[in-house]
């Protein structure tokens, strides 16, 4: 008898998460590029600079995508954490840590994956504010102040590249 497959996720779900997983990972390589210009992964800095533009605005198309569907659909109620996940946080940690065997039980979030992805959302705003901050740096000159000059941005956002890893 065959098993029937049972998934948490709706295919545009999977479909915007593994295109974004593809797309991050273009980011990363071109912006490791970008700013260790001796890990050439795509040839010219020229180019590693246009992967990285148009990588970063379909990076940003999808979130917004997310947010949509996020909302649109009613994700919200169930992905986003609330006070009372804060006691989850525990259980399930030690799960993860292998110090209990007992998974414990849950909706199709549980609460360390709420508050990850939360913090996810939050870098990724972070990241794309940094990033227009480096390639408009007479527009989002309030930015470039804030975080202590154009030098400090690329090092916010490398930094925030390797935390979002």
């Amino acid at each position: 008898m065959a098993e029937e497959r049972y998934y948490k996720h709706d295919a545009i779900e999977r479909f915007t998460h593994w295109t974004h997983v593809v797309d991050t990972v273009l980011l990363i390589l071109s912006g490791l590029q970008i700013h260790y210009p001796g890990f050439n992964v795509f040839g010219t800095m020229q180019t590693a600079r246009f992967v990285h533009i148009v990588s970063g605005y379909y990076f940003i198309f999808l979130g917004i995508l997310h947010v949509y569907f996020f909302f649109a659909l009613g994700k919200k109620s169930i992905a986003m954490p609330h006070l009372s996940d804060f006691q989850e946080l525990g259980p399930i940690a030690r799960y993860y840590l292998l110090l209990d065997r007992h998974k414990p039980d849950y909706a199709k979030y549980n609460a360390m994956q709420k508050f990850a992805y939360a913090a996810l959302f939050a870098i990724s705003l972070l990241q794309t504010v940094l990033g227009f901050a480096l390639y408009w740096p007479v527009a989002f000159a309030p930015v470039l102040s804030f975080f202590g000059g154009a030098v400090a941005v690329r090092i916010w956002h490398t930094t925030a590249m390797w935390v979002f890893l």
